[in-house]
């Protein structure tokens, strides 16, 4: 009986693709060189529940000075492990690239983005403290949160007039789960806490540095995404 059913099911899938159009991937352009002079760079630790050190991750994001594209590259010391994803927002379209580093060839895959309306944004709930410190120079204020069964905490700074979207936030996939806070302010230093103990910090090492990049996509082969997603997703 098992195999008649899984004989249907089989000849139920020929019969859809056999008929139906076949899939076509999403019409999106990009350009064929990305050059950025600025850079910001991140690392982010993650303990055990006995505040053992277990990983660590090193992150650098590159922006333009006189632009609004940038470029999130995850640094690994594991050649043909790296990870960089350019956000190019006249096009409205994100470029990955998977298994940088070292002689590996990467993979590259271009898929559009929508920008979600703000009655679907997913906001994190910010509760203020009293408590203030120095980053890097810059005077940051102390807020705490909860989300479901992670806590945690995060500093802002009103002193660095640059988007979330090239801070620590950003290019530790947070702002994927929250899209935004419900504070203003540049993440400085982000901690999540889960029920069991395990913690991950996420901290900016240094902001603004003068430094060259670029990414020449002019004789590569990029794949295309079938559908749009969030913007915040990649």
């Amino acid at each position: 009986m098992k195999k008649n059913v899984f004989l249907i099911f089989c000849i139920s899938i020929l019969l859809l693709n056999f008929f139906n159009p076949q899939l076509k991937a999403q019409s999106v352009k990009w350009n064929p060189e990305y050059s950025f002079d600025k850079c910001n760079s991140f690392v982010i630790e993650f303990y055990a529940k006995n505040n053992e050190l277990m990983k660590t991750k090193n992150i650098k994001t590159y922006y333009q000075l006189k632009g609004q594209d940038f470029l999130v590259k995850s640094i690994s010391e594991i050649p043909g492990n790296g990870v960089e994803t350019i956000i190019d927002k006249t096009n409205e379209v994100a470029i990955q690239i998977f298994g940088t580093g070292g002689s590996a060839t990467p993979m590259y895959n271009a898929g559009g983005y929508k920008f979600p309306t703000a009655e679907y944004l997913k906001k994190l709930e910010l509760i203020p403290t009293e408590e203030k410190k120095e980053i890097l120079g810059y005077l940051c204020k102390k807020y705490t949160y909860t989300y479901k069964k992670i806590f945690g905490e995060i500093w802002l700074t009103d002193l660095v007039t640059l988007s979330n979207d090239v801070g620590v936030f950003r290019a530790c996939k947070m702002a994927a789960l929250h899209n935004t806070l419900s504070a203003p302010g540049f993440v400085m230093e982000m901690t999540t806490e889960d029920a069991k103990g395990g913690k991950t910090q996420m901290k900016t090492v240094s902001l603004q540095k003068d430094e060259k990049y670029s990414v020449d996509l002019k004789n590569v082969e990029v794949s295309k995404a079938l559908n749009k997603v969030n913007y915040f997703t990649f």
